[in-house]
């Protein structure tokens, strides 16, 4: 399982005016794929930090990052349209909840917003904060 912040805008890259979308023309790049690219060629991060971000262990990222590489070099070179898709991957979801400043618990909440006021389930205290942490 590789974890992704979400799919891609695009999911064809295709070469105009020649987009004959015969499936010999195409290179897929699966979607764990495009999100090694887009962590370490476009967020610039190292390949220890992608990897960390995707679940997956350093050597791990490095075969999925060369396969991309490979993948894309040859729509390149043979101007074959890009299609990203499928692959075994999870979506990282967004923590919405509160944090105490008393006991430095977090939890969180389908309901949490910056205007509602809510005691620590852990110590009772009213001095909390609104939190969000978004992944990378």
């Amino acid at each position: 399982m590789r974890y992704v912040k979400r799919t891609p805008n695009n999911v064809y890259f295709i070469d105009f005016p020649k987009s004959d979308l015969k499936m010999e023309n195409f290179v897929v790049l699966n979607i764990s794929e495009f999100e090694a690219m887009r962590l370490k060629h476009y967020i610039k991060l190292n390949q220890k930090e992608a990897a960390d971000k995707m679940g997956v262990s350093q050597p791990t990222f490095s075969r999925i990052l060369d396969s991309a590489h490979q993948k894309a070099t040859k729509a390149l070179i043979e101007g074959k349209t890009i299609r990203v898709y499928g692959g075994n991957i999870d979506f990282k979801k967004t923590f919405n909840g509160y944090g105490c400043i008393d006991c430095n618990a977090e939890w969180e909440d389908g309901k949490a917003s910056k205007d509602r006021k809510v005691d620590c389930p852990k110590c009772n205290s009213k001095n909390t904060y609104y939190l969000v942490k978004e992944p990378l």
